[in-house]
């Protein structure tokens, strides 16, 4: 594998570090946004908003343009929620696609990349993806997300996760992975990248897909309603911990879930199930308490507030 530190990455022979966030309007974490950009790339590419792909590092570098077949992150139909999803493909010299929040290139003067500005601590990172290609496990696609702070004008971590995504599937995968805090600070920016693989040799073709990230950014009453009703969970408050979840709509309940408390911490985690129209959840080893469940449906999030008495 390359040479990793906590929280930066060698990409072929330019180096960048992640700084603190400019102020940024659009966050597109669920990669619906995209727009032709002119870069090196002839004619431009399309790109989705807010995001820095491969052609951005390239014209940013002042490199003659490139053959449109050098882009290597691309736009594709086929999405986990909503009509688009990021598409990354190492491309035939090896190198590897990287996809980054944000809207700064790096710059002579501070080689900084990317940022946004955030002021959440999530339990958990969380994105759907799908990992194929031969070599996929041994190429290894990776995610990095960092939350910073800015004292004195200098960046410090906050949390990080880095984590290499090591199953392949030819179907929208959940990927969970929860966030490692060093200190109880508040953040002020969050630096998220994804890359297509980070082994020493990487195989032409390997390809992720990546779509409907959620760093906890989404109000409660912005959510589905209507989504939400379709699930109950009786009884609630529940005297032991024990509940029946039951639905109109079986797929819902089919759906991989975890159960948050009320930090946000991860406290049960449970893999997709057989579509019914009930299921039974077990709480029954928690401390009494007010908790969060959540089911990754393909309409959207479902969201439960849980008392266990």
């Amino acid at each position: 594998m390359k040479t990793l530190t906590r929280f930066t990455l060698a990409l072929a022979a330019s180096a960048f570090t992640l700084g603190t966030a400019h102020a940024q309007a659009v966050l597109n974490l669920n990669l619906e946004t995209w727009s032709t950009r002119s870069t090196a790339v002839a004619g431009g590419v399309e790109a989705p908003t807010g995001w820095l792909t491969d052609d951005d590092l390239v014209a940013q570098d002042g490199g003659a343009q490139l053959p449109a077949s050098f882009n290597t992150l691309t736009k594709t139909t086929d999405s986990h929620g909503g009509s688009y999803a990021a598409k990354l493909t190492t491309d035939a010299s090896g190198f590897p696609t990287y996809f980054v929040l944000g809207s700064r290139a790096a710059s002579n003067s501070s080689n900084s990349l990317g940022g946004m500005p955030f002021t959440g601590r999530p339990a958990q990172l969380q994105f759907y993806y799908k990992l194929t290609g031969a070599s996929a496990v041994a190429d290894s696609a990776y995610v990095q997300m960092e939350l910073t702070t800015t004292v004195n004008g200098a960046s410090q971590t906050v949390g990080y996760v880095t984590q290499i995504l090591t199953s392949p599937s030819s179907t929208y995968t959940l990927a969970s992975f929860p966030v490692t805090y060093l200190s109880t600070a508040t953040p002020d920016s969050v630096h998220l990248m994804f890359l297509s693989g980070v082994a020493s040799n990487i195989t032409t073709g390997t390809s992720v897909y990546i779509d409907d990230i959620d760093l906890g950014l989404i109000p409660t009453a912005t959510r589905n309603t209507a989504l939400n009703a379709a699930v109950t969970a009786s009884p609630n408050p529940s005297p032991n911990g024990r509940y029946a979840l039951n639905t109109t709509e079986p797929a819902l309940l089919a759906a991989p879930l975890i159960v948050l408390d009320a930090t946000g911490r991860v406290v049960r985690r449970e893999a997709a199930a057989v579509a019914s129209a009930s299921r039974e959840l077990d709480l029954s080893a928690l401390p009494a308490g007010l908790y969060t469940m959540q089911l990754f449906t393909t309409k959207g999030l479902v969201s439960q507030k849980l008392v266990v008495q």
